[in-house]
């Protein structure tokens, strides 16, 4: 059976469970607020009991500076230099048989229908190896991922940064990827 994990990395990797939610948070750490038109400054995995599942881990976060520039820790750098380990987000497909990927995309939507842009959030995505970000909102506009040969696990390496466009909690905003394996 074919399967997705999703995790945050960092000094001890934190996976997505399925009833979790990857927070975007501000200089303060885990439920701290994003200033409106800024991008966030720390990365989280929040569970359904609103608790901070990546405690102990000290998270990965990727900060969208510029169209091909970002922070990982290390102060604003080309996005070329961004290596496996600092991206954010790992998303692990795997099957009991031997599989090629095509046609993988990764984009942020509204939690209802993948046409639809995040309802008050602006997110940019890049893939480990991307020159620029992009502006990953919808189906439409989703960030293409590299295809991948035929083998029994397929990582992802991106990096995530999420800015809000006005005040208040955005509980209308999800992440999917989509591919096609044969």
């Amino acid at each position: 059976m074919a399967t997705f994990t999703f995790t945050l990395q960092g000094s001890s990797d934190t996976v997505i469970g399925a009833t979790d939610r990857l927070q975007f948070a501000g200089a303060g750490g885990f439920d701290s607020k994003v200033t409106v038109g800024a991008y966030n400054d720390s990365t989280h995995v929040k569970s359904s009991g609103n608790a901070d599942d990546s405690s102990g881990n000290t998270p990965r976060n990727n900060k969208f500076v510029a169209s091909g520039t970002g922070d990982w820790g290390d102060g604003t750098e080309s996005l070329t230099a961004i290596l496996d380990a600092e991206c954010a987000l790992k998303i692990n497909f795997s099957d009991a048989a031997s599989v090629a990927i095509t046609d993988a995309i990764f984009y942020a939507y509204d939690g209802s229908t993948t046409t639809a842009v995040p309802t008050g959030v602006t997110f940019q995505a890049a893939e480990q190896g991307d020159s620029a970000w992009t502006n990953a909102e919808g189906s439409a506009a989703a960030l293409t991922l590299t295809d991948q040969g035929a083998a029994t696990s397929h990582d992802y390496f991106i990096a995530v940064s999420a800015s809000p466009e006005s005040v208040g909690l955005k509980s209308a905003f999800a992440l999917r990827v989509e591919l096609t394996y044969s």
